[in-house]
């Protein structure tokens, strides 16, 4: 037993490494340029892991510059129950925060909730050098009917 202990000491010092390179971002003065483009859903985590097309449908947005920090996003979402808003929706004036983690547009609130937790948004991973656009994205929406909060699929960049 004092062997493995040891043993698993030192395996564990050697799998720690001080000051290892991080993996940053590109920066992007103009994010909404970086993150246009259309994107597909390709998997749906809850309840269960599915991928899309689910029921023979899935779910697109699109999103198309308006400024280096706003963008209008369409989104088509036919009726699915659970697994899509089931609506298409244009949203015409979605501001971009931009952090170190990616982009975050935040498409609809909900004022009867606490800070009005309960909309839909959109959160775009950033590009890891050298890629210059990202490619994955994560959509949070509230399902018709469902009210034990809201569910989201993942998207990867198809255009």
């Amino acid at each position: 037993m004092k062997k493995q202990l040891i043993i698993f000491g030192i395996t564990l010092c050697m799998a720690c490494q001080r000051d290892a390179p991080s993996v940053q971002p590109v920066s992007a003065p103009d994010a909404a340029n970086v993150i246009a483009g259309t994107y597909t859903a390709n998997i749906s985590r809850l309840p269960d892991v599915k991928s899309y097309p689910i029921n023979g449908k899935t779910i697109t947005f699109q999103i198309e510059r308006i400024a280096a920090d706003t963008v209008r996003v369409r989104v088509q979402a036919p009726a699915n129950g659970f697994y899509s808003p089931a609506r298409d929706t244009t949203y015409n004036k979605v501001y971009v925060l931009t952090k170190s983690q990616g982009y975050y547009l935040t498409l609809e609130t909900d004022p009867t909730q606490p800070n009005n937790q309960l909309g839909s948004e959109l959160v775009i991973a950033a590009p890891v050098l050298p890629a210059t656009a990202p490619n994955w994205a994560s959509y949070v929406f509230l399902p018709p009917g469902y009210k034990l909060g809201r569910v989201s699929a993942e998207f990867t960049k198809t255009k």
